[in-house]
């Protein structure tokens, strides 16, 4: 009965994170403040968010199935764990206005794609996690390695939005401190309860706030000259 009930708070949760996600995406595409690159970023970011969490609904359907349904409980884990560092990622490359690309940012993509190269080549051992024969799903001995990663990237968006905010004289800096930590601090909780199953629904609601935040640090400047606006002033 308690397992029922769980299930069903779970997937009322994923019900509420698509419709979300779905709505912030249709608020980017009417955003008059957001430029192509910037929606661009964002409606990446939200995509990802979306798909992530669907790989995770994919992943509590398949698992302990019979064992036909194994590869796709790999696949699934394996594109859950790989893609999360992009979503901070894609929020990062929302901050710059300018088309062309910083030396930080592409170094950040390395980092990524050697990251799922990692990651695919952990697989047979099962270091990161693994799938056993019989389909049951387990963390491995160094899933440290994804937590490492997915600290890494909040930790990377973090120093960038704060340097951004910098430029921009934005006196709501500090408001980014408690964004992060409180996604750190969710991450932590799902780590420690790994039934909990409502990290996705957290990323949601922080990239709404991010959103938010950026929208309102933009809307200080002059589009024209970059510079702080008559109302800032």
């Amino acid at each position: 009965m308690g397992q029922r009930v769980m299930n069903g708070y779970f997937h009322v949760l994923k019900k509420i994170d698509i419709f979300v996600l779905c709505f912030m995406c249709v608020l980017t595409r009417l955003s008059e403040s957001l430029n192509k690159k910037q929606k661009r970023g964002f409606l990446f970011a939200l995509g990802l968010i979306a798909l992530i969490s669907l790989l995770e609904v994919v992943t509590l359907k398949v698992d302990g199935l019979p064992k036909k349904f194994r590869w796709i409980n790999i696949v699934s884990n394996y594109l859950g764990f790989g893609l999360t560092p992009s979503v901070c990622i894609c929020l990062v490359y929302v901050l710059d206005k300018k088309t062309k690309l910083r030396w930080e940012f592409k170094l950040a993509i390395l980092c990524e794609l050697i990251y799922l190269l990692i990651l695919s080549l952990s697989i047979p051992s099962g270091l990161v996690f693994s799938v056993s024969q019989e389909n049951i799903y387990s963390r491995g001995p160094y899933f440290f390695i994804y937590i490492f990663a997915y600290f890494i990237s909040i930790f990377y968006l973090s120093l960038s939005t704060i340097f951004v905010s910098k430029q921009f004289q934005n006196r709501s800096k500090a408001l980014v401190y408690p964004l992060m930590i409180f996604l750190g601090a969710e991450t932590i909780i799902q780590i420690l309860v790994p039934d909990l199953h409502v990290s996705w629904l957290c990323v949601t609601l922080l990239s709404d706030l991010y959103f938010i935040y950026c929208s309102e640090m933009w809307n200080q400047l002059d589009g024209l000259t970059g510079l702080l606006n008559q109302n800032s002033f």
